[in-house]
């Protein structure tokens, strides 16, 4: 029989090593000297997420904003659209009036809905019915709005 006895040399695995430089809450990236706070990297991953959905629902407004076709011998169009991008909706509706000639002035408003949600496992916390895993979700209505000037000849 062999009995593995361990020497001087060898250190025990650490599995977290704890950063008290900073306060309570920061640990050191496992193989690195890096201290960062658990807390901030969900937060960060929740506001990432956030921002990436509401440029997803910037992009959908912008594409609902059509410019309508004013044809000749008319003086007024209206045109609404539907636009998705990555899974954001937005509607729009733009307006054209004749000023004078070739002159026209068009107007446009979009409305998204920017929704998401995200479940980040960087921070998870025992509690007595099992395991709370952070989570974040949002739903907010967006608008964007235009006005500009056309000359056709």
């Amino acid at each position: 029989m062999v009995l593995a006895i361990p020497t001087p040399g060898h250190a025990a695995v650490e599995y977290e090593k704890v950063c008290s430089l900073y306060g309570a809450g920061f640990f050191y990236i496992p193989g690195t000297d890096t201290c960062v706070n658990a807390q901030q990297t969900v937060q960060s991953q929740f506001d990432l997420a956030r921002q990436l959905t509401r440029a997803a629902t910037g992009t959908a407004m912008a594409a609902s904003l059509v410019n309508p076709f004013l044809p000749d011998g008319t003086n007024y169009a209206i045109s609404t659209h539907w636009a998705v991008f990555d899974g954001q909706h937005a509607a729009g509706v733009a307006g054209m009036i004749r000023i004078q000639g070739n002159l026209s002035l068009t107007v446009g408003i979009a409305f998204g809905l920017d929704r998401g949600s995200l479940t980040s496992t960087s921070n998870r916390t025992a509690t007595e019915s099992g395991v709370a895993i952070p989570a974040q979700s949002w739903s907010d209505v967006r608008t964007l709005g235009r006005v500009g000037l056309q000359y056709s000849w």
